[in-house]
């Protein structure tokens, strides 16, 4: 009991401390440093479904992103480079049923003019004492564009790429931005907050915000039954999902203060929220009630759904009149729209399975003008759509609109109604025919990232490259780049052994082998479906049959009872362990593999095995691939080119073994800076490890035993990390990351010191790949050397992309480093390991370290790590 107080404690004292809110001002701002400003401007609301009062809204609103960045700083003045990030417009026609829109992040998706964003407006210089400006200069800052027009509603005719009218407008950006600069650094305030001209507000910055958001409640592990309660207090600029660990995702508005109740949990098991802000999360966790229907079967006819729709919006009116009538007018717009997509996904889905096309032809239910229909606006509803499941029902929509869509085109083409399938190409193709903006990338993301599962990467090369490089939404792209990254050791022609698998050690793997072959079989999960296990036994047979059962060997392994491990054969029971990897790693229950017996993989597929042709006709064809060669060779000599063939044959042998030599020598030579780089790592572990033990003993010789009972839990988890880690190459920026917070924990154990880990919204640490243990000798030479001679400090960490690298700041606020102490053992050791990745990897790491009173007010330290990906 003692042991999981003592562990409560330090959850909740660690979360204490990474609240820990520092405000920022103007005499903290270095070079580099951005604040992102917004100016809006509300047109009159005339359109049909949504009140005027709603500040956050996607329609009659025309919204511009100015990145305010600083270029320069003096001791006696500061200048800032005020540039256009993006800006949107949305306006209600007021003769015909639709908006005029513009978009600059989807120029590309409708006829708009060319504009390019990052334009840069003015750069105005301060002065630092007074913090007026000085001297401003201006640049050429008229922005004229053309605003397409979208009608309400989707349509019979799709989503099209684009309109044939459109309106222009234009805007002076300079008269708009004037006033903001101008009152820019004498609205900031001591307590960081950032006071704007009206009609302007502060939605992001390089640094830590000001919190005006704040909640409290449970955040279950998925992995366990206990909770730790977590109190957090943050920034947020718009209404936004917020998810607080594996289960828990809350809809926040700035402003609001919402607790959990727990004792209704305890008692219930359903989540319960008080507080300003409980509204909209109250019905997100009820939305399950609403979310079915009196029948589940998908050949439902149009009356019976109707009565359904009936049924359902009863009870919604009444949770709205009765439970939810206080919810913000925002949330309301959210589940408003919510229901209107889920009606509409619904109904197309339920024609797509109907056998009786007729019937729902002449329903009202598909008629396009109906309100599920005629109410929605895809290109503009996406700043409404939640992205929870059971509630996503933008994304649901978008999804069956999509495929009906397509099944109309592939019907009315010739060509593509021969075939039984789309290719994924045409796919892909068709989608951006339908759709345009935020639904289409929506939509191809979602496609590539399942076809991935199922084809070959190498099969979708083309567009995975064209989705990256045109996509502009990065939350997109790094969902689909992570989910690449996570198959590519699956790819054809890579061997098992990089995929990670924990079941690779048990194969028996043969080195040099590639005359037979394992087709290997994994089910995480619970259970084996009887059409699994019938599959296997016809594969089995199959096999025998073909002659091939000597040749391929069956790896199958499923979840299910040990009692029933003699019925369910050739199967052999999962480790748990690979099966948790499995479901929560790489996030599919299924995985069929075919590889050569030296552990080269032919063929991948996440799903059962339930096509067995594809296996066998890719084991015959390996198989025959040496008697193609032996009869390319026997027609060429027949043909008369054996002389050429010989003098090539001997050129190649000569060739082979200086390339052999030289392979060798390079493989040695790899393998000593290898053994080199080891070295040095096992150097640097003792050496952190000396030092976590010293701050052990300081602890126990001032008689601070409960501290150092805290440090040594910590210090055992750390441990464990590092050990983890330390014979990879390469870890996950993620691991270093938590690493890093692990020791800044334990060292606050001696020093009240504070500290901020920040990583920019566009970096995905799970993967980002670093060598280990590459940030931390610069974070204890931080406080060795900045904390320590004080026995208090502030270390600021910040993590960011910038043109491929991935760059890490370290700064405190200490004396400064002097020349001797540059010497450090870590230090040296990081060196010494980045001369070594550079010949390696033929990447160069880039290190600096300055005092900070060289460019900045303030003494203390700054190092900057480059890291190329």
């Amino acid at each position: 009991m003692k042991v999981r107080l003592l562990f409560l404690f330090l959850c909740l004292t660690w979360n204490g401390w990474a609240d820990t809110f520092v405000p920022y001002n103007p005499d903290s701002l270095k070079k580099g440093d951005w604040i992102t400003l917004e100016a809006v401007h509300y047109y009159p609301y005339v359109a049909p479904g949504i009140k005027d009062e709603i500040p956050w809204r996607a329609e009659n609103i025309r919204r511009i992103t100015i990145q305010a960045t600083v270029a320069d700083r003096t001791d006696k003045s500061i200048s800032i480079d005020y540039t256009l990030g993006n800006l949107y417009d949305c306006r209600n026609d007021k003769e015909k049923p639709g908006f005029y829109y513009f978009d600059s992040r989807y120029q590309q998706d409708f006829a708009f003019d060319n504009n390019t964003s990052n334009k840069q407006i003015m750069r105005v210089t301060y002065d630092r004492k007074s913090r007026k400006p000085l001297t401003s200069d201006k640049k050429d800052s008229f922005y004229s564009y053309s605003k397409t027009y979208v009608p309400f509603g989707v349509r019979q005719e799709g989503l099209p790429a684009y309109s044939e009218t459109s309106v222009r407008d234009s805007l002076n950006l300079e008269e708009l931005i004037t006033p903001v600069a101008n009152d820019f650094l004498i609205g900031w305030k001591e307590d960081g907050i950032i006071q704007t001209t009206p009609g302007t507000r502060v939605i992001d910055a390089s640094f830590a915000l000001p919190p005006n958001t704040e909640f409290t409640c449970s955040n279950f592990d998925i992995n366990a039954s206990k909770d730790s309660t977590i109190h957090k207090k943050l920034f947020i600029a718009y209404p936004t999902e917020y998810k607080v660990g594996e289960r828990v995702t809350l809809l926040l508005t700035p402003g609001d203060s919402i607790t959990q109740d727990k004792e209704v949990y305890a008692n219930t098991h359903t989540y319960h929220y008080e507080g300003r802000g409980n509204e909209q999360n109250n019905l997100q966790y009820n939305y399950r009630r609403f979310s079915y229907y009196n029948t589940d079967d998908f050949r439902s006819s149009p009356d019976e759904l109707e009565k359904a729709f009936q049924s359902r919006d009863s009870l919604f009116q009444t949770a709205f009149e009765k439970d939810f009538k206080n919810m913000d007018p925002y949330w309301y717009r959210v589940f408003e729209l919510s229901e209107q997509y889920f009606k509409g996904a619904y109904i197309l889905q339920r024609y797509y399975y109907a056998d009786d096309k007729e019937t729902w032809h002449k329903s009202s239910l598909l008629d396009w003008q109906a309100p599920h229909f005629a109410s929605v606006n895809p290109i503009i509803d996406y700043a409404y759509s939640l992205k929870k499941p059971y509630a996503a029902s933008y994304n649901y929509f978008l999804y069956a609109y999509a495929i009906h869509k397509k099944q109309e085109l592939k019907s009315d083409n010739l060509c593509l109604n021969k075939q039984k399938k789309l290719t994924p190409q045409e796919d892909y193709l068709l989608n951006k025919q339908i759709l345009s903006g935020y639904p289409q990338y929506l939509v191809n993301g979602a496609n590539l990232s399942t076809l991935m599962y199922s084809k070959m990467l190498s099969e979708l090369e083309e567009d995975y490259n064209d989705f990256i490089t045109s996509c502009p939404d990065t939350s997109l792209t790094n969902n689909v780049k992570k989910i690449y990254n996570k198959l590519l050791p699956f790819e054809a022609g890579k061997n098992i052994k990089e995929t990670g698998l924990i079941i690779t050690d048990s194969l028996h793997l043969v080195k040099g082998s590639d005359r037979k072959y394992i087709l290997l079989f994994l089910s995480a999960s619970k259970g084996l479906y009887g059409i699994n296990l019938q599959n296997a036994l016809d594969l089995k047979q199959l096999l025998k049959e073909k002659g091939l059962d000597s040749t391929v060997h069956l790896e199958l392994y499923a979840d299910f009872e040990r009692r029933n491990a003699e019925v369910v054969k050739p199967y052999k029971a999962i480790p748990e362990k690979q099966a948790h990897d499995l479901n929560y790693n790489l996030e599919v229950g299924w995985i069929t593999i075919l590889m050569r017996e030296d552990g080269t993989i032919l063929y991948r597929k996440f799903s059962s095995i339930l096509d067995t042709e594809p296996i066998l006709g890719l084991v015959e064809k390996d198989l025959n691939r040496e008697d193609k060669s032996l009869n390319d060779f026997m027609k060429g000599f027949k043909e008369g080119i054996l002389g050429a063939l010989l003098i090539s044959a001997i050129i190649g042998i000569i060739y082979y073994f200086r390339n052999k030599n030289k392979q060798k020598q390079e493989r040695n030579r790899r393998r000593i800076r290898e053994l080199e780089l080891r070295a040095i790592r096992s150097q640097m572990n003792p050496h952190f490890i000396f030092n976590a033990l010293s701050s052990i003993q300081n602890l126990i010789n001032r008689s601070a035993n409960q501290e150092a009972n805290k440090y040594l839990i910590d210090f055992s988890r750390l441990l464990r990390k590092v050990l983890a880690t330390s014979e990879k190459k390469l870890v996950p920026l993620s691991d270093e990351i938590e690493q890093l917070q692990l020791y800044l924990k334990l060292e606050q154990l001696r020093f009240p010191f504070s500290y901020s880990l920040t990583v920019d919204e566009n970096i995905e640490p799970d993967t980002i790949e670093i060598p280990g243990m590459l940030i931390q000798p610069f974070v204890e030479n931080a406080v060795k050397h900045g904390i320590a001679p004080r026995g208090t400090g502030e270390i600021t960490i910040r993590l960011s992309l910038q043109n491929q690298l991935l760059i890490i700041d370290i700064t405190d606020d200490g004396p400064g480093l002097r020349t001797e102490a540059n010497g450090g053992f870590g230090i040296r050791a990081v060196t010494n390991e980045f001369e070594i990745l550079k010949t390696l990897y033929n990447t160069e790491i880039g290190v600096t370290i300055e005092n900070r009173q060289e460019k900045e007010a303030v003494s203390g330290c700054h190092v900057r790590l480059s890291i190329p990906l």
